[in-house]
């Protein structure tokens, strides 16, 4: 495993972008933006109308999903991003990994995660940072993470 390198993910729940934390503390892009796709409109998912179910007394009633379509589509991206990071330790390309994203992200990337990744976690910056530029990350993100190595 490549113990010296560090990965860091910085994510909500519609974008990711993969950098390397460089020991002259440095973020260096390794992937562009990559998007969950999130960014239609709610009607676009739910395009079709509602299933019909009939009651007992013979009357018609529009049959409602059990979960949020645009909730399973978040958490459907969070676990592409815990995968994609599970694949990057299988191919020994890191030995730790940061993580920024909102709280409630962090909490799904948690659940998600595979017990290999939640082992390589070495931090965790719960901020919304997904929409900074890179430079604006760099001067928001880097002094977190010098803080954290010290």
């Amino acid at each position: 495993m490549n113990d010296d390198r560090t990965l860091v993910a910085v994510f909500d729940s519609a974008h990711v972008r993969f950098f390397e934390y460089k020991a002259n503390g440095k973020l260096v892009s390794i992937l562009q933006d990559v998007s969950s796709g999130l960014h239609h409109d709610k009607k676009e998912i739910e395009a079709d109308r509602p299933g019909r179910t009939i009651s007992a007394g013979g009357q018609h009633h529009s049959f409602e999903p059990h979960h949020d379509p645009r909730k399973l589509e978040k958490h459907d991206f969070v676990r592409a991003i815990a995968q994609a990071i599970d694949e990057a330790l299988e191919r020994h390309a890191f030995g730790r990994l940061a993580i920024a994203a909102p709280s409630r992200s962090i909490g799904e990337f948690r659940s998600v995660a595979s017990a290999k990744v939640l082992n390589s976690l070495w931090r965790e910056v719960p901020k919304e940072l997904a929409n900074l530029s890179d430079a604006d990350l760099q001067t928001h993100l880097l002094p977190v993470l010098h803080a954290l190595v010290e």
